[in-house]
């Protein structure tokens, strides 16, 4: 199976080692089928304590697995991440309340008239009152599964090595692969009709009330980086004037163009182009996205400028990262599938003004 599937999924994210193994029946030191429990009690340092229980059923992994095995892929799961990861660092998360939440929906609202200026409390002014609007996205699973021999998991007991994951590593990539083209470009898997309108995932380059703009080809020599900071400065000035946003803004470009940024910003400069772009404080950084599209691609080359503020665009999650395994019938693998249940969610105002600029490659 080529790349990671989306689908409608149900399971379950982790937080900490105790999280983890409370999601999983493991093997303890005591060679028992266990799971781990939260007591709702807390310890003196204000933890929750969790406590074991056997169970009727069979574990493939220990405990120091399932920890080592989540570690490794979640380090490779960010590896891969930009735009999403940017997003969770910026603290842009919604979290919907786990997978039983298939769509999340948000409130739009519209602006109200301006204040009235007078010399006294008591003049009447003006009154008015804002009108709200509904908006929602389908939550999907990014998934992809990966298997692990029976004899290659004891093989590696009975010599004390870590298990090999490379298998599993890439199967995290392909996840965070496809959540940064989600993230891009969006998805109609799980589209949703609910009350005369339709919930779907629209990514940052396709929001149907996102704004546009037409840009030179800027991994071209011939264009100067004076030519490209104006551009920038163009596309801000669109969102200023048109969309009501005022950053700060993060500027998304394809590898194609990550080279140039790193040249002269003129002749005879001391400055870098990216040095000198984001010596404008309404730009927080500039950032190359593996998914975006370049030069190359059939459509063109993207550049996306995203205001990273809650009123333009989060992540509403249902699931971090996370994996679920199972045994074959007759015992000789173990399945593992790795997934994630999020989406972005890009926001308009009630008048469809959004804090999202696509920029394409003008012909």
């Amino acid at each position: 199976m080529d790349g990671a599937e989306i689908s409608m999924f149900v399971g379950s994210g982790f937080e900490t080692e105790n999280r983890i193994l409370s999601k999983r029946p493991y093997v303890n030191s005591r060679g028992q089928a266990v799971v781990a429990f939260n007591t709702g009690k807390r310890d003196k340092d204000h933890k929750f304590i969790y406590r074991e229980k056997i169970l009727q059923t069979n574990a493939t992994l220990r405990k120091e697995e399932w920890v080592e095995l989540e570690e490794q892929l979640l380090e490779s799961f960010r590896e891969r991440l930009v735009g999403v990861e940017d997003l969770r660092n910026a603290g842009l998360v919604h979290p919907v309340g786990g997978l039983g939440v298939l769509v999340s929906e948000w409130e739009t609202g519209s602006e109200i008239t301006d204040a009235g200026i007078t010399m006294d409390g008591e003049s009447l002014s003006e009154e008015d009152r804002q009108e709200f609007g509904l908006e929602g996205v389908p939550i999907p699973i990014i998934q992809k599964r990966f298997r692990i021999g029976e004899r290659v998991l004891l093989a590696s007991r009975m010599r004390g090595a870590a298990l090999d994951l490379t298998t599993g590593t890439e199967a995290v990539r392909a996840v965070a692969r496809t959540s940064e083209n989600m993230l891009f470009y969006g998805t109609n898997i799980g589209t949703t009709r609910s009350v005369n309108r339709v919930y779907q995932v629209y990514g940052l380059t396709t929001h149907p009330d996102r704004a546009l703009a037409t840009i030179s080809d800027w991994s071209l020599p011939s264009v100067t980086g004076e030519t490209i900071l104006r551009e920038i400065l163009a596309m801000i000035t669109v969102m200023e004037v048109d969309h009501r946003r005022f950053g700060p803004f993060v500027l998304y470009i394809p590898a194609d163009f990550s080279s140039r940024f790193a040249e002269d910003f003129k002749t005879n400069s001391d400055k870098s182009l990216r040095t000198r772009v984001l010596e404008d404080p309404r730009v927080r950084d500039i950032r190359v996205a593996d998914a975006l599209h370049g030069t190359s691609h059939a459509d063109g080359a993207d550049v996306v400028l995203v205001q990273q503020t809650s009123d333009s665009v989060d992540m509403a999650v249902g699931s971090d990262i996370s994996t679920v395994q199972w045994a074959s019938g007759s015992g000789w693998t173990n399945y593992f599938q790795v997934f994630t249940a999020w989406a972005p969610r890009i926001k308009t105002d009630f008048d469809g003004r959004a804090g999202v600029l696509h920029a394409t490659v003008g012909t």
